[in-house]
């Protein structure tokens, strides 16, 4: 190979720079993730701004932290690599010449503004808000700026709605990373956009609660149906409608809903039974009155035309105390015998109470005696029917 051939095939001069540009910044890289202090709620495991991340399905791309940091992850951004970050600055500095009524009113620490561009256009110089307006505005984007434990914020360059984003991370202070997708490792620019992140992660919270709705929605039918099937086997009522809605005016306290059924059974039962009686009442024929017979005393001391008349005016009687008897309702006979029930049941629970009286009395004279049995019973909560 002659010595024209070897100087063709040994690479330019920008390439040599390029390449020597990035071992540099692969070296920095490496010596800041040795030497960076973790600081706290930014370190790994899925949790700090790793996992803030995470949960919008982005992940960090890091950059080297050499004071290059902002343009590398710009560039990455909008280009897919961070090789032209010298040009994204150079270019950056140059707007805000040009636009200097613009910029030079937030220039800190009283430094002229041909001082403060100056100092910016140099490499390694760390870059601010300013940069990052400037830069927005030359490209026509708009800066997504994510923080651990804070809200996103956005610098518009533009007021399109059809604007592309670059989503930057600014982390410890003083460092900025790119942002991509947790499946993109390519080079290829970024295509991010809040609202598309926005509607992932309501989605993902709705179908989170939707999920701990039906859970509980089946633990606590499941619940019912074991508390339904219990009352079932101690009672033998099987109106499952009519337990389910006992359970929840017991607020599912199982041993009040079973002596609530049970007492409930009782009454119908006492119903059932009292009706029966007062149909067979009514039934029986009435006894005819002994004194008015043919052979009757009132016979023997009246004679039978007065039988004739004293008959003839029981009926005339009985027809005119029906005529003059007010009609009686369903409603109100439904009422009467409501409230002849209830008298009944107050008088048995009298009854009982009495009784119990008594057998407290007869308890506390036994208490004296040592070797009286004690009989223990299970309490329940009390109904009020």
């Amino acid at each position: 190979m002659s010595r024209k051939q070897a100087a063709k095939a040994r690479p330019g001069k920008a390439e040599t720079e390029r390449k020597r540009d990035e071992r540099a910044a692969r070296r920095v890289l490496a010596r800041e993730r040795r030497n960076r202090p973790q600081a706290e709620g930014e370190g790994g495991g899925g949790g700090g701004l790793a996992g803030q991340l995470q949960a919008l399905g982005l992940r960090l791309r890091e950059v080297p932290g050499d004071g290059n940091c902002l343009f590398r992850a710009l560039g990455d951004q909008l280009e897919g690599h961070s090789r032209n970050h010298l040009k994204h600055r150079q270019e950056t500095v140059d707007y805000m010449v040009k636009r200097r009524e613009d910029f030079e009113p937030f220039v800190e620490d009283d430094v002229p503004f041909e001082k403060h561009v100056a100092n910016l256009a140099q490499p390694g110089t760390f870059a601010g808000n300013d940069a990052i307006v400037a830069f927005a505005r030359n490209n026509q984007v708009n800066v997504v700026i994510h923080q651990l434990n804070a809200p996103l914020w956005q610098i518009r360059g533009t007021d399109s709605s059809s604007a592309r984003e670059l989503h930057i991370a600014y982390r410890y202070g003083e460092h900025y990373d790119s942002v991509r997708k947790i499946n993109d490792n390519s080079e290829a620019p970024a295509r991010l956009q809040t609202e598309m992140l926005c509607r992932n992660e309501s989605n993902k919270k709705e179908k989170i609660l939707l999920k701990k709705e039906e859970e509980s929605e089946e633990e606590i039918r499941d619940e019912i149906e074991d508390a339904v099937q219990k009352v079932q086997n101690a009672t033998g009522c099987l109106d499952v409608d009519f337990i389910v809605q006992v359970l929840e005016s017991e607020d599912c306290n199982l041993e009040s809903t079973i002596f609530a059924v049970l007492q409930m059974n009782e009454a119908k039962r006492i119903h059932a039974v009292e009706a029966h009686e007062a149909q067979a009442n009514r039934q029986k024929p009435l006894p005819k009155p002994a004194l008015w017979e043919e052979n009757g005393s009132g016979a023997r001391l009246f004679g039978t035309r007065e039988i004739e008349n004293n008959k003839r005016g029981l009926v005339e009687g009985n027809q005119t105390s029906k005529k003059q008897a007010p009609k009686v309702s369903n409603k109100q006979k439904k009422e009467q015998q409501r409230l002849s029930k209830k008298r009944r049941q107050e008088d048995r629970h009298r009854q009982k109470v009495l009784a119990g009286k008594s057998h407290n009395v007869d308890n506390n004279k036994s208490e004296t005696d040592p070797k009286a049995p004690v009989t223990l019973v299970k309490t329940f909560a009390a109904l009020n029917i």
